[in-house]
C-alpha cells in the first residue's frame, strides 16, 4: 500500500504545481509572444516607413529652395492671419492703396469626417480662413488690385465684393475673401 500512496502523493503534488506555477507562466510566455510578434511588426513598418521617408526627402532635395518657398506662400503649413493681411496690403500698397476695416473670419476645417489623408485633428487635410476688407479706390485702381490679386501667388477665392459709389469717382469696395493653408 506505501508503494501505491508515494506515486499518487507525487502525481498530485505534480498536479498541483502545474496548475499553481507552470501553467500560469506558460499562458504568460504565450501574451509575450504576442507582444513580440506585434513588436516586430511594428519594427518593420518602421524600416518601411524610414525608407520611403528617405526617398521623399531624397526627391524632395532635387527641388530649388526658391521653388519649396513658392509652394510655401501658395499652400502654407499654417494659418497665419498677419502675415496673410500684410500680403494684401502690400499688393494694395504697389497701387497707391491701404486696407481699411480689416476683419478676419471664421477658421473652418474643423468639422466633419474624417479624411484618410488628414494630417491634423479635425479631420481635414486642408483649412480655411475668410477675411474682410474695404479699399478705397478710383475704378481703374480697382481693376489693377484685382489682377495684382489674381497673379499672387497664394490661392484666394473671393467670396463676396460689394462697392459704394462716389461723384468724386473715388468709391469703397468690400472685400470677403477666402485662403486655405494645410493642416
Amino acid at each position: 500500500m506505501k508503494r501505491l500512496v508515494l506515486p499518487f502523493i507525487l502525481l498530485i503534488a505534480a498536479f498541483g504545481l502545474f496548475v499553481v506555477y507552470t501553467d500560469p507562466r506558460y499562458q504568460e510566455s504565450k501574451e509575450l509572444a504576442v507582444q513580440v510578434a506585434s513588436y516586430d511588426e511594428a519594427l518593420n513598418k518602421s524600416q518601411v516607413l524610414r525608407k520611403t521617408r528617405d526617398e521623399l526627402l531624397a526627391r524632395r532635395n532635387t527641388f530649388a529652395e526658391e521653388d519649396i518657398q513658392k509652394l510655401h506662400q501658395i499652400l502654407p503649413d499654417s494659418v497665419d492671419n498677419i502675415r496673410l493681411i500684410i500680403d494684401i496690403n502690400n499688393i494694395a500698397a504697389r497701387r497707391g492703396l491701404s486696407l481699411k476695416d480689416v476683419q478676419l473670419g471664421d477658421l473652418s476645417g474643423t468639422a466633419g469626417a474624417k479624411n484618410p489623408l488628414a494630417v491634423g485633428e479635425s479631420g481635414s487635410p486642408i483649412g480655411s480662413v475668410t477675411l474682410g476688407f474695404t479699399l478705397g479706390a478710383t475704378y481703374d485702381d480697382f481693376l489693377s488690385f484685382m489682377q495684382d490679386l489674381e497673379h499672387s501667388l497664394r490661392i484666394l477665392d473671393i467670396e463676396k465684393i460689394s462697392f459704394s459709389a462716389d461723384v468724386s469717382g473715388h468709391n469703397d469696395y468690400t472685400f470677403s475673401v477666402r485662403t486655405y493653408w494645410l493642416h
